[in-house]
């Protein structure tokens, strides 16, 4: 609604982008909050299938979202978007924020945290501060952060600059860029509850190291696939990212309810999980842009995904084995290494970090 440049100049864009990060903002801090939610009312030895109703309802939404833009590109062209119709899908979004609102206040605070609640008004203790949570969680964050690093940066490489990269760099026409977008998401969306079942089976280890290895492996021939400027190789190129995208954004989503206690569950996972991907997925289309312009190859966002997939080998390697265990007992750090192993057991007397 806001009004445009030849009415209000610089102002327009300026508002905009305001906006819209606040828009981002809101949505990143009621990601953590939403996945501690489900999680906490799942079954232990379910909570990933539960959690991967979160990447699901996200790439979802992506796909919905790539779906109008094309409908609108389709019907009024690359001009008339450009004019005014990209106010269109978020018009469209607005009601949907007001439902989601209405939602969210009939809900009932999950049982894991009223029983967090009553100990705690028990014993007379205060609400702990975001200092106190980073103070004895620090380790923990790092740590996850580290891998919530490829987490950000291969969902943005995924979902929002590889189609950048295909109009710009690729030179495909946009409605056929968004088709292939479409339906990658599409198959993402299908296939997270799949990595949910997966990873309640095998374990959340596996899975980190499944889907670093295969961003590292097939960032490459995916980008250099993509280059062939087809609609059946740009949905192949996006479908290989898509493999080790979801994977890590399925684990994340359990691992930031599992990694930290119920006390401090949210604000330690929504710092780490906000930090992390505004460092590595919110400057992803940006570094990317200026890979490819200063190195002058294509490829050099996979060369730099590859890189950071790399380096979150070591995170992955510090941390310990969460699923199958009560949520209040988990434990993920002590000193400067992982001390809790799927086959272990807890005191419950012992402090919960």
């Amino acid at each position: 609604m806001l009004p445009a440049y030849a009415t209000i100049g610089i102002w327009a864009p300026i508002l905009l982008t305001v906006a819209r990060c606040a828009q981002g903002l809101s949505a990143g801090g009621e990601y953590a909050g939403a996945a501690a939610y489900v999680i906490e009312h799942a079954p232990d030895d379910r909570r990933a299938r539960y959690g991967s109703a979160m990447p699901a309802a996200t790439f979802g939404s992506f796909a919905a979202a790539a779906t109008i833009t094309w409908i609108l590109t389709e019907l009024f062209g690359q001009q008339g978007m450009q004019d005014w119709a990209w106010r269109v899908p978020f018009l469209i979004a607005a009601p949907l924020g007001l439902v989601a609102f209405f939602i969210r206040q009939k809900l009932d605070e999950t049982p894991e945290f009223q029983k967090a609640q009553a100990e705690r008004d028990s014993a007379e203790a205060e609400q702990p501060s975001i200092r106190s949570v980073v103070r004895r969680e620090w380790r923990a964050m790092a740590v996850l952060a580290g891998y919530i690093s490829i987490t950000g940066l291969s969902f943005y490489m995924f979902s929002t600059y590889m189609t950048t990269f295909l109009q710009q760099v690729v030179g495909m026409s946009s409605d056929t860029v968004l088709l292939s977008n479409v339906l990658a998401l599409v198959f993402a969306t299908a296939l997270a509850p799949v990595i949910g079942i997966i990873c309640d089976g095998v374990g959340r280890r596996p899975i980190m190291y499944a889907s670093a290895l295969l961003l590292g492996g097939l960032a490459i021939p995916a980008y250099l696939l993509a280059q062939n400027g087809t609609l059946v190789t740009a949905l192949s190129s996006q479908i290989l990212l898509a493999l080790g995208a979801v994977s890590a954004n399925v684990v994340t989503a359990v691992l930031l309810s599992e990694a930290f206690a119920t006390t401090s569950r949210y604000t330690a996972s929504a710092i780490t999980y906000n930090v992390a991907y505004a460092i590595f997925g919110g400057t992803a289309p940006y570094v990317a842009t200026y890979l490819v312009d200063r190195t002058g190859s294509a490829i050099s966002p996979a060369v730099y995904l590859t890189v950071i997939c790399a380096l979150g080998l070591i995170a992955i390697r510090l941390m310990p084995e969460t699923s199958g265990r009560p949520l209040a007992e988990q434990l993920t750090m002590t000193g400067d290494i992982p001390v809790v192993a799927a086959d272990e057991t807890t005191d419950d007397s012992a402090p919960h970090h």
